[in-house]
């Protein structure tokens, strides 16, 4: 009886084992402010359960997030700022005050703000930022300014 009992018994351990590690080279998460703050991030994309838009000029959509409250940001060719709240994991924006130059067709600043002031949480993982928006409708993907 043990000798059938011990195979199973280092099967379950070695299970129990890889359970526990993580996978090599799996980019690690973060929830904290400090690993968003005080960096100027560039948007990539939205990607929602129904489509992803993004743009390519991507020195043209920033978030800067000021450890004193303060977020400055840039919506193609409009600046703005305002501030914003941030803890553990979760973040929300209060009004922005914008510029109101005309941007050229095609532009995506009153997209890319709307979805910013819908912002409830953050994480980062792989270097990356996400910034998710309420009830699953989508994640701001950015990177950081070189």
């Amino acid at each position: 009886m043990t000798r059938r009992l011990a195979p199973l018994v280092v099967l379950g351990l070695v299970l129990a084992g890889c359970a526990a590690a993580p996978p090599g080279g799996a980019p690690e998460r973060t929830r904290s402010p400090d690993a968003v703050t005080g960096k100027v991030w560039q948007w990539e994309r939205t990607v929602t359960p129904v489509e992803t838009i993004g743009s390519t000029a991507l020195e043209r959509y920033t978030l800067e997030l000021g450890a004193d409250g303060r977020a400055a940001m840039r919506a193609d060719c409009n600046r703005g700022t305002g501030g914003y709240k941030i803890a553990e994991g979760t973040i929300a924006f209060g009004p922005i005050a914008m510029t109101r130059m005309a941007c050229p067709p095609g532009s995506l600043d009153a997209r890319y703000l709307s979805d910013l002031q819908r912002a409830t949480s953050f994480f980062v993982e792989g270097g990356k930022l996400y910034v998710e928006l309420p009830f699953d409708s989508g994640t701001l993907h950015f990177r950081r300014a070189p």
